[in-house]
């Protein structure tokens, strides 16, 4: 039986994991999003159902638990979307429970009423995204200490 492979985008990725190591590798995009138009975004990958992501390393492939990921840093010119960026922006810095500090920016793009920081970070995604210069960072929300904006 021959074997079929589903054509994938891979993206760069430095994931920081829940015992404090780093691991580097590509992840494997699907080439068109359910919910909108366009390929897989890391951050629609991380948020996802599955439970384990695999990462092509030079080692081999790695298959994360996405419940031990702290945060996913990949480039933002390869990430970055102009819909990311709609909304009210805000200057935040972050806190994990390792004590890693990172700071960038958020942008909430919900109803007015509801366009706070806090609104933005208890939406029900498991990570959400921060723009750091070059990058986007998605950290993990069960694994902050706090935000400060």
């Amino acid at each position: 039986m021959q074997e079929q492979k589903i054509a994938k985008n891979r993206q760069q990725v430095i994931f920081t994991l829940a015992d404090g190591s780093e691991l580097e590798g590509e992840v494997f995009l699907s080439l068109y999003e359910v919910r909108r138009q366009g390929p897989q975004r890391v951050g629609e990958l991380l948020n996802g159902e599955d439970v384990f992501l695999p990462v092509k390393t030079t080692a081999g492939t790695v298959h994360l638990n996405v419940a031990n990921i702290i945060q996913a840093s990949t480039p933002a010119a390869t990430e970055r979307h102009e819909l990311m960026m709609l909304g009210k922006r805000y200057n935040v810095r972050v806190t994990t429970l390792h004590g890693k500090t990172i700071e960038g920016e958020i942008f909430v793009d919900l109803p007015q009423d509801r366009s706070r920081v806090s609104d933005y970070l208890n939406r029900p995604d498991r990570f959400f995204r921060i723009f750091v210069p070059g990058h986007i960072v998605y950290i993990a929300a069960r694994f902050v200490l706090e935000v400060r904006d």
